[in-house]
């Protein structure tokens, strides 16, 4: 769901934006502290979540949550689903609820300086479940490569459908181009220097392998109105290089499916639009994007981005094998070459500092003794490139409890 605020951040300088386009200086940008608002309630019996946030300027990195607010959904049965801060700017049902066809529901917020804020009556659309995931390997058109394409189909809908929204979650399984049984660990950082060589353990260390995981960045949303039935057919979801690493042993992907509304598939739309570069100066401005949360106080100045969404959700998970893909080779996510350099330098220097101690903190790891005939006292361990050997950077080294070989 942070993706969703993160597509909002890019818009921020829109903001200051008028309908000429005029060379404008960043560092002196001022930007209201407008609310940012993304919640979604799914028919799926969980702890739902709202994440509330303030804009910040273009130039700036750090994100802004709104804490301290008071939030709640309810219904026009009279039901109240209150919602608790468990994180900075994040807000979590106090008890599971699912959202139910024909209720209506609304979003109500009031933030720690007692401004109020109300969503529209959002009511569940119909149901319908992710069929098939077709694979397949296509040709890039523009970067001339081929890939491996993951398109989507939907049973056809119950109810109002029409209207639909995909995310992905992919997990991979990953290689390092090197592996050492043993891990060189330091005892003493100061004179006398002391390290001690001990037998890795698969549950802190792995066994070479490491898990990687990415969850969808783009905005992917379709309709079947213009199709002779409400069902979607091939709808693309993700395309990944046959020579990728991300496919080069094992790859799941956990696709999501949405059935929303069409005040939603605008606001996702037009999101999508502002969030490609190639249209930023586009003629169409921010405050198009329909937000169907208002200040309940001052809707006219106090403007709200973001969106509350009523979804139905159904997902499917595949996993695929390399040689159920393609028998192309693919690229390791570290170069191979830069793999093959070694050190072995010395536990203390004539000037009684530590090059061994300074390597392993400075991104090398033990890897064999030295390849020589007579070892050194003085420089008894071989080391690799920590990229090379340990690849715990890219993805916990234990597979997740989803996983199966």
């Amino acid at each position: 769901m942070k993706k969703i605020i993160s597509y909002i951040y890019l818009l921020i300088g829109l903001l200051i934006i008028d309908s000429c386009i005029e060379p404008v200086e960043f560092s002196t940008i001022s930007v209201d502290s407008n609310l940012v608002v993304n919640g979604i309630l799914t028919n799926e019996l969980k702890n739902h979540t709202v994440e509330l946030s303030r804009t910040i300027p273009i130039d700036s990195t750090k994100l802004s949550p709104e804490k301290n607010a008071t939030v709640f959904v309810t219904d026009n049965t009279g039901a109240i689903y209150n919602f608790q801060e468990t994180e900075d700017g994040t807000y979590t049902s106090i008890n599971t609820f699912s959202a139910e066809a024909a209720k209506k529901y609304t979003l109500n917020i009031e933030t720690s300086n007692g401004q109020k804020y109300t969503s529209s009556e959002e009511m569940l659309p119909g149901t319908a479940t992710v069929g098939d995931l077709d694979i397949s390997i296509e040709e890039n058109e523009i970067s001339q490569i081929q890939e491996l394409v993951i398109k989507a189909n939907s049973n056809p809908s119950s109810g109002d459908g029409n209207y639909y929204r995909y995310e992905y979650d992919e997990t991979y399984k990953i290689k390092t181009p090197i592996w050492s049984q043993k891990k060189l660990l330091i005892i003493s950082d100061t004179n006398p220097y002391e390290f001690e060589l001990v037998d890795k353990t698969p549950e802190e260390d792995g066994i070479g392998f490491c898990y990687g995981n990415q969850k969808s960045k783009k905005v992917l949303v379709t309709e079947t109105l213009s199709l002779s039935q409400d069902q979607v057919i091939g709808f693309p979801i993700r395309q990944i290089p046959l020579d990728s690493y991300i496919i080069g042993i094992r790859y799941s992907i956990l696709v999501k499916q949405y059935v929303i509304n069409q005040n939603t598939f605008d606001f996702y739309t037009l999101l999508d639009k502002f969030s490609n570069p190639d249209d930023i100066f586009s003629q169409t401005q921010v405050g198009n994007i329909p937000s169907n949360v208002t200040s309940v106080d001052n809707p006219q100045e106090d403007k709200v981005l973001g969106f509350f969404e009523v979804s139905s959700l159904s997902t499917k998970r595949i996993f695929l094998n390399r040689e159920d893909i393609t028998e192309v080779d693919f690229e390791n996510y570290q170069n191979l070459g830069s793999c093959a350099e070694r050190v072995n330098p010395e536990i203390e220097d004539s000037r009684g500092r530590s090059p061994l101690l300074n390597r392993l903190r400075t991104g090398w790891i033990y890897q064999s003794p030295p390849d020589v005939l007579i070892i050194p006292p003085n420089k008894p361990y071989q080391l690799a490139l920590k990229i090379c050997g340990d690849c715990s950077h890219l993805g916990p080294v234990n597979p997740p409890d989803f996983w199966t070989e």
